[in-house]
Parts: C-alpha cells; structure tokens; sequence
C-alpha cells in the first residue's frame, strides 16, 4: 500500500469523531426520554389522584361490570358520524373498529361483529362466512327453523330473554321473542339481511334503554334442515342440528357489556394537554375513557429529515421499539405495562414505536380498595427527535466538512510526500546504469526535513562509491607500474642465480621461482595490456565498411582456432549488406575477446554461434556457446576489471583476470551501445550480446 493509501486511511479515523457526538446526542435523546415519562407520570399522577378524591368519578370505576373477566364481554363503540341501517357495510368500513370474530371448530362458518352506539341508538353489524344458509321456514318452527341470531338480555329480575332475528329472505328483518308459549314481535329491533359473495351480513338498530345492561349476542347455524313434508313426518319431529357461535351458549347468562364512560371522558378531557392521550383502564382491561390526541407528524418535516434519520439509526444501530397497539379498535386494553401496573401497584413506563415515531407511555392505577383501574398517558417524540435531529444534522454536516477539509489536506500532503519519495526512487534506480557505471548526476535536495536528508546522505554514498569504483578501475594499470621493476630485480637475479653451481635441488626451488616470476610477468602484461587498450580506444579512427562481411571472415579463422567444437556465423539477411561507422580493429578485438571467452568455456563438441540481427533498436552483435550457466546475481559484475566467476572448462595454467570482458564493455561503450550477458532460454548455454545504435549503421 503506498503513501497516499496509508494517509488516506489515517484520515478516515476523523470519522470517529461524528460517531463520538453521536452517542452523546443518543445519550442526550435518551435522557430527554426519561424526562417525558417523567412528566406523563407525573400527568397520570395528577388524573389518578383526581379520579381517587372524587366519588361520583369513582363510582363507575367500581361497577360490577368492571370486575366480571372480560373474555365474553362485548364492547360497544362510540359512533359519532349518521349511520344508515341497510344491513351494507358501506360506513361500518371506515370506522376504526376491529370487529370480534367468532367461528366454529373447523372453520367451515365464522363471523364478524361490530357494535356501536350514538346518543339514541345502539347498532349491530355482523359479517357472516357460510357456504349454506338456511332461510326460516315457518312450518318447520315457528319461532325460528334456519340461521339466525339471538340477543338475550337480562331484566332487573334475573330473568333472561332471547330476542331472535331470522329472515325468509334477504331483506328488511324484525326481532321476535316468546312470551309463554305466544310468540311477540319487537318492532323497536328493526335492520337488514343481505347476501353476500361468501354468506350473509345483518345490520340492526334499537333504543339504548331497550336491552339493559347485559347483553349476548349469537349466531346459531343450522348445519341441516328437513324437508317439509306431512305433519305427521317423522323427519319434522327430528332436532335440527344447531351451533351457537358468540359469546353466549345455549343456556348461559348474558354477560355486561362494556363502553366508554362519557363522565368520566369528561373529567379526563380536563388534563389532555396538546400532544397527550389520556385513557381510563378498568380493572378488567376495558377503555373506559379516552381524551386528546397524539400529535400528528408534519408531512415536510418527516420528508426533509426522513433520509437523515435514516443514516442516524444506521450510524447508532438504533433499536426499534414494539409496536404501538391501538386498543380504540377492540376497547380491550392488555398491554404488558397495564398488567405490571395492576399487579405491583406501581406506576410503570415504557415506549412504543408508531410508524416512523416513537410514543412514551405511562401506567398509573387507581386504588379503590382491593380493584385497582388505571390511568394511561402517552405522548409521542416529536419534539425531542425534532431537537435531536437537527443536532445531528448539524454535526454530521460540521463533521463531514472538517473530515472532507482534513482529508484533502492529508491527501495533498501525501501526494506530495509521494512525489518526493519516487523521485529519491527513480534516482536511486537509476543511479548505476546498465553497464554497472555510478552516474554522477544524483539530485541533491536543499530540503531540511527527513527525506531531504536521505536524499543528501544517498548522494553523498554513491559519491564515495564512484571514487572508490575509480580507484579500482585505476587499480590495474598502477599496480603494472608499481610492480614491474621490483619484478624485473628479481628475475635478472634468478638468471644469475641459474649460472651459480647449485645442488640439485636448490635448482628445483630456483626453477619454481623462475616459473612464479613468468607468470607474475604475465599478469602485468595483460594489465598493461588493458591499459593500452582504454588509451587506443580513445584515438581509435571509425571508417564505414559493411560488418557481416567482416564477421564472415573472421569466422573462418575462429572455426581454425577453437577445432574442439563448431563455430558458426549467422547474418540476418536485412544487414547483411548494410554499412556501419565503426572502428574495425576494435570490433575484431572485442570478437577476438569473445570467442576466446567462448572457447574456453564451451565443452568438446560443443557449439559457439556468432550473429549479426536487425532489432528496434540498431543491430545485435552476438556470441553464445555451450556450456555452465552465469550465477543470476553476478551477471551486471562480468564486464568489470579483474572479475572472473565461472570455472574454467579445462584445467590449464592461462591466466584469467576477467579483464578481457572488461575491455568488450570499453570497446562498446566506444560505439555508443551497450553489453550484457545472459543465460539461455533453454539453460543450455551463455549469451554475450553488444547492443549498437542505428547511428552506427
């Protein structure tokens, strides 16, 4: 990963700060929280206590009704629109009711009721799925021999009666009820029955004051009906088979039924505050009282900060809270927050999520005796996430600037930073060109920081480097000098040393003596040799004169020369005839060099090729030949002075000093190209190859 990558990086550890000030925003969203449940605590406090103090409000709260189980108990809703009895549900649909639904074992037929109540009237609605209905037929039973349903009630006497609704057929229908054996209509229940798609549905109406305070309600199906047939048939004496679906059997005792108390809504309606929803919970869960409104949310707030608060639950992984339930609906009130409050005695709280917002709640019971109703307060959040969300907004928009302004500074920095280390990079690649040469053009930088530094103390390296490579490179011809006198005392003394009568075998010592100087003569030949080289290369003349044939012809003596393997010589066709400015003598002089290097590494049998090619870049001069590979490290030192790696491939007694591969780099160097060596694609051998520009040719 480079500079720039790395700093970049660093930079985006800023964004710990948004997340910082975020969960202090959370921590202060969560302390305002605490604070609102507070304070509808306290205004649950407040109705509780007024509802305590005042008798004629607690006195409904302690109705028997109120203590009964609420499981068989219906609720009737407040009606506040006309309704129009016609046995459709055209206003029954849009009003926030959630009717009670009763079926049978297997649910072959159910159905759905509604109940309702405005200031004269109380309404039924019921909703029935069956696949067969069964008209009344009077000659089955008179009072009632097909589907049809049952209001019973319950008289200050204890006595029940069972009001029956039947139809012959879709249409306007009337309740009947039996009176000893007579059988008496009640016009005052008058409604609808209409067919449906999947059953029938029945609407009914009737005084308040009519039915008491019990009240049951029934549908009993007939699962088959006989034939009319004679009187006598046996068939019509048989019981039809019927089942009760409601919230009364057969013989059982009409339960109370619930609604909203108008008193005491009055009472509560004092303390709703706008934004604040007060209910009144009875000791059996049913809403006895319910005043104000939740606040509804503003339709450009939610849009313009929809997508920020968004983000902000996916930065803080907000939780969601349950569902906010809504017991208008069914007037059965069973939160968990309601049973703790009735069983500990405590106020309880807790918060709900209602859409896109969240609603604090409040649970404070009223103690009357040992029955214990409640009093519910809730409040939504819209003030607070409006405070915490334009806090966030601001933060995440002050944040995101100095990150973004952070960022681009560190971005710059580390571009420039990057741009100065790959220049020291690139300089210091290309310090020592290809031929192993120190270039002396290392930039120095003034810069007084650490890479400025760097880049002096490099310059400073290859500086010493070049010196000390010079000295080397001087090395040969100094010590040639420095040597060959004190060489030549000696053997002038070693050939007087030879006409002294000598025993035998101080002529031995003698003789090895005389062989060690000869070969010592030897190495200062060749390094005066080279030396002589580098300074004819110098003068050297360049004429025009056409290569391949020049190769062509030392071929043939090089084939002579190195009998025990095969030199050949191979031209490419596109400069076989093409005319080069060079120094011939030189150019023989580097071949002689090569070949010789060739030949005393290539194997018996083995083959040494010389090639002439045509590349992008001028023409290729090379010699390959058989035999042992170049160590991969020490490939650029061959073509320095006095380096020779490679194990000769005939033990004989000529000296190597690597100097004739050192004066190839010279004579190439001369004509402007470049030289290297390299193994073969195929392992089999070495390559020498002298690269020259096409200005040469």
């Amino acid at each position: 990963m480079n500079l720039r990558r790395q700093l970049i990086l660093v930079s985006l550890l800023t964004l710990s700060l948004p997340w910082a000030g975020c969960q202090y925003i959370q921590e202060m969203e969560k302390a305002m929280r605490q604070g609102q449940v507070i304070a509808l605590a306290a205004t649950a406090t407040a109705v509780a206590n007024r509802i305590a103090s005042d008798n004629a409000l607690q006195q409904p709260l302690l109705h028997e009704r109120w203590q009964q189980p609420q499981a068989q108990q219906l609720y009737v809703h407040r009606l506040t629109g006309p309704m129009f009895v016609d046995g459709y549900d055209d206003e029954w649909r849009y009003l926030p009711i959630t009717p009670q639904v009763f079926q049978n074992t297997d649910d072959s037929v159910h159905w759905r009721l509604s109940l309702g109540q405005d200031e004269q009237r109380m309404l039924l609605f019921a909703q029935v799925t069956d696949a067969n209905i069964f008209y009344h037929n009077p000659s089955l039973d008179d009072l009632a021999s097909g589907d049809h349903f049952r209001l019973r009630t319950l008289n200050r006497t204890g006595q029940t009666r069972d009001y029956i609704i039947r139809s012959g057929a879709p249409g306007e229908v009337t309740a009947y009820y039996q009176d000893g054996r007579r059988i008496r209509q009640e016009p005052r229940i008058r409604g609808f029955w209409q067919e449906n798609a999947d059953g029938f549905q029945l609407e009914l109406s009737w005084p308040k004051t009519l039915l008491g305070d019990h009240l049951g309600v029934a549908l009993v199906n007939v699962d088959e009906q006989p034939e009319p047939t004679q009187i006598d048939d046996e068939r019509r004496r048989r019981p039809l088979q019927k089942q009760w679906l409601g919230n009364l059997a057969e013989h059982s005792t009409p339960p109370f039924w619930a609604a909203a108390d108008p008193v005491l809504t009055e009472a509560v309606s004092v303390f709703a505050s706008n934004g604040v929803r007060l209910r009144v919970v009875s000791n059996n869960h049913w809403l006895l009282a319910d005043a104000g409104q939740l606040q509804q949310p503003r339709g450009e707030e939610y849009e313009t900060h929809g997508l920020m608060q968004w983000f902000y639950r996916l930065l803080l992984g907000r939780q969601y809270f349950p569902e906010l339930a809504s017991p208008q609906l069914t007037g059965h009130f069973s939160e968990s927050e309601i049973l703790s409050a009735q069983v500990n005695g405590q106020s309880v709280s807790g918060w709900y999520q209602w859409g896109v917002r969240r609603v604090g709640r409040a649970v404070v019971p009223i103690q009357q005796g040992l029955q214990s109703s409640m009093v519910v307060a809730e409040q939504s959040s819209d003030t607070l996430m409006a405070l915490t969300n334009t806090a966030f907004n601001r933060l995440v928009f002050y944040t995101l600037l100095a990150t973004a302004i952070t960022g681009i500074g560190l971005l710059a920095y580390a571009s420039w930073l990057s741009l100065r280390i790959r220049r020291l990079s690139d300089a210091a690649a290309s310090a020592v060109d290809d031929s192993g040469q120190i270039r002396d053009d290392f930039p120095q930088s003034k810069a007084a920081d650490e890479i400025g530094e760097l880049t002096r103390h490099y310059g400073e390296l290859l500086a010493r480097l070049r010196e000390y490579t010079e000295y080397l490179r001087t090395l040969s011809s100094k010590l040639s000098h420095e040597l060959r006198t004190p060489l030549a005392v000696v053997r002038s003394s070693l050939d007087n040393l030879e006409h002294e009568g000598l025993p035998d075998s101080a002529r031995t010592y003698a003789q090895r003596a005389q062989d060690g100087g000869k070969r010592l003569s030897s190495i200062l030949n060749a390094m005066s040799s080279a030396s002589r080289v580098e300074a004819s290369i110098e003068s050297a003349d360049k004429e025009t004169f056409v290569l391949g044939e020049l190769l062509q012809q030392v071929g043939v003596a090089y084939n002579d020369m190195f009998q025990h393997c095969g030199v050949s010589v191979f031209v490419d066709e596109r400069v076989a005839a093409t005319s080069v400015l060079m120094a011939p003598d030189l150019i023989v002089q580097m071949l002689d060099k090569l070949v010789d290097n060739a030949g005393d590494f290539c194997p018996q049998d083995g083959a040494i090729q010389i090639a002439l090619l045509l590349t992008a870049q001028g023409v290729e001069l090379s010699v390959s030949n058989d035999g042992p590979l170049l160590p991969d490290h020490m490939k650029y030192q061959l073509f320095d002075s006095l380096v020779s790696l490679r194990e000769q491939a005939d033990n004989n007694n000529v000296t190597h000093l690597g100097l004739g591969l050192h004066i190839v780099r010279l004579i190439v160097e001369f004509h402007g190209g470049s030289v290297q060596a390299s193994n073969r694609d195929d392992l089999t051998g070495v390559v020498f190859s002298a690269q020259f520009p096409l200005s040469t040719a």
